[in-house]
């Protein structure tokens, strides 16, 4: 009875019998730490990623396209039937609204090796940290505002021509206004807080670019993310 309270006692307390004083002895305590904690010395900033992002030569881009083709329609449009002017307006919208989504798509990604901007001009261009010079910000107005001035002046020129009697002004004109609001809505679901344009000067400006500065549009914390991941990895080349 007596051995068989201390052996149950042995087993409640750990103890096996199978186990011999010397090999109990070489059991050790280990600890199960992340190593991914422990440092290195090696860069521990993680891959920075942001679709809130929008990119000035895009902006300047559609808005080309969008005077080229008004200007294409405006002058023979007084000349042509309805028949023909509708389904070229709405073919011209529908591409300028394509292309517009596609710009929507912008993001930019920041790894160890370069700064990748996506979707610029309908493209992607990476950017080297070793050939990049420096990187700066500037606070922006607010977009909205510009906006609502552009469609004022469209309703002004909307009513000026159907009071003038200029009818196919008039549809020019008023397909303007869908298109505006759905490249508005789009916007302002998918981008937000646009205040802040960060500038970054690269090296080596190709014989088509005007300037050597990339121009980044996003928001405040956005564009510190973006300036502190840059000026990191410059550091660390």
């Amino acid at each position: 009875m007596t051995l068989n309270i201390a052996e149950n006692i042995r087993k409640i307390m750990g103890w096996c019998p199978s186990v011999t004083p010397t090999k109990y002895k070489s059991i050790k305590h280990v600890d199960f730490v992340n190593p991914s904690q422990i440092p290195s010395g090696e860069s521990n900033v993680e891959t920075f990623k942001s679709k809130n992002v929008l990119f000035y030569a895009n902006t300047s881009m559609l808005l080309f396209c969008f005077f080229i083709c008004f200007n294409l329609i405006f002058t023979p449009c007084k000349n042509l039937d309805y028949a023909v002017l509708i389904p070229i307006l709405v073919l011209m919208y529908s591409l300028l609204y394509f292309v517009e989504v596609k710009m929507l798509q912008a993001n930019i990604l920041i790894d160890e090796n370069s700064v990748v901007l996506k979707s610029l001009l309908l493209r992607d261009v990476t950017l080297h940290h070793r050939d990049i010079k420096s990187v700066s910000t500037v606070n922006l107005t607010n977009s909205s505002i510009a906006l609502m001035v552009m469609l004022t002046v469209l309703v002004v020129l909307l009513a000026y021509f159907v009071m003038s009697g200029e009818w196919k002004m008039v549809i020019l004109i008023a397909f303007i206004l869908p298109w505006s609001l759905l490249v508005s809505q789009k916007y302002n679901r998918e981008k937000h807080d646009m205040d802040t344009q960060l500038y970054i000067e690269y090296r080596y400006k190709k014989w088509y670019e005007i300037s050597p500065y990339y121009s980044v549009i996003t928001d405040q914390m956005t564009a510190s993310g973006i300036q502190a991941a840059i000026e990191h990895y410059k550091g660390t080349k």
